[in-house]
């Protein structure tokens, strides 16, 4: 397995922004999920994060908002397909999930993705 450097720099991208932005802290903890083969060293990369549980809780009970019709039933005309599809993968990837402070996973990427130790 070959180590993506570019990916890892668009992780540490997007978290930054949402620092910056103050919707994420580097207190905050969020879920990670790591790939599944490990290189020789053991290390199995990040590749993907979500936010913690109850602001995923959220986010679906959000979803399910514009998913229901005016009637009550569910249906997907008003809700966006790759917030579904984002969803939908999230229960998949939920058993596989660690959780992490936004200051440690930063840390790991940019440590893993330049190949420099803090």
């Amino acid at each position: 397995m070959k180590k993506d450097p570019y990916r890892y720099k668009d992780l540490i991208s997007e978290l930054n922004d949402l620092v910056s932005t103050g919707d994420l802290l580097p207190s905050d903890e969020i879920q990670i999920l790591r790939e599944t083969s490990a290189y020789r060293s053991g290390y199995r990369p990040i590749i993907a994060w979500y936010y913690n549980r109850e602001d995923m809780a959220d986010i679906a009970d959000e979803l399910m908002e514009t998913l229901e019709d005016l009637d009550g039933r569910a249906t997907f005309r008003h809700a966006d397909p790759e917030d579904i599809a984002d969803m939908i993968q999230y229960v998949i990837d939920t058993p596989d999930l660690t959780t992490m402070k936004v200051s440690e996973v930063l840390r790991e990427l940019w440590e893993r993705g330049t190949g420099n130790r803090l």
